[in-house]
């Protein structure tokens, strides 16, 4: 009796810690390492940005007509050239402002990217395009 109360108590410790330790990881590391699986032109820095400025439309979870220009969530499928064209269409819509959109602006203030942020990826691009 008391090797099962042992047991019982043993399984559930290992639940807990489980599930406590997928409940407080940090919020970017998947994202961080979803898109930067086998794909190492994509560094952590780029990654923060997409992941705060883009995912909300260009996600597994967005916009159908954003997703058709770019989805995120399938970014390792892409071959490399298709990533390059992609780099530098992000980067084009990006130093024009005209991504992220006025009203996903509007309501996402802390969340635009700012010029450093821009430039950032605009040097990213330019790397994969050469």
């Amino acid at each position: 009796m008391f090797m099962k109360k042992s047991l019982a108590f043993l399984g559930v410790s290992i639940a807990l810690i489980f599930f406590f330790a997928l409940a407080f990881r940090p919020v970017g590391a998947s994202a961080s390492a979803k898109f930067s699986e086998g794909n190492p032109e994509l560094p952590d820095s780029v990654a923060k940005i997409i992941q705060k400025a883009c995912l909300d439309c260009h996600g597994d979870n967005g916009n159908g007509m954003a997703k058709s220009h770019v989805n995120f969530g399938k970014w390792n499928t892409y071959d490399v050239k298709k990533q390059a064209g992609k780099a530098y269409d992000i980067s084009k819509v990006l130093s024009k402002g005209s991504m992220p959109p006025g009203k996903w602006r509007k309501n996402n203030p802390d969340n635009i990217p700012t010029q450093a942020e821009v430039d950032l990826i605009k040097n990213w691009a330019k790397a994969l395009n050469n």
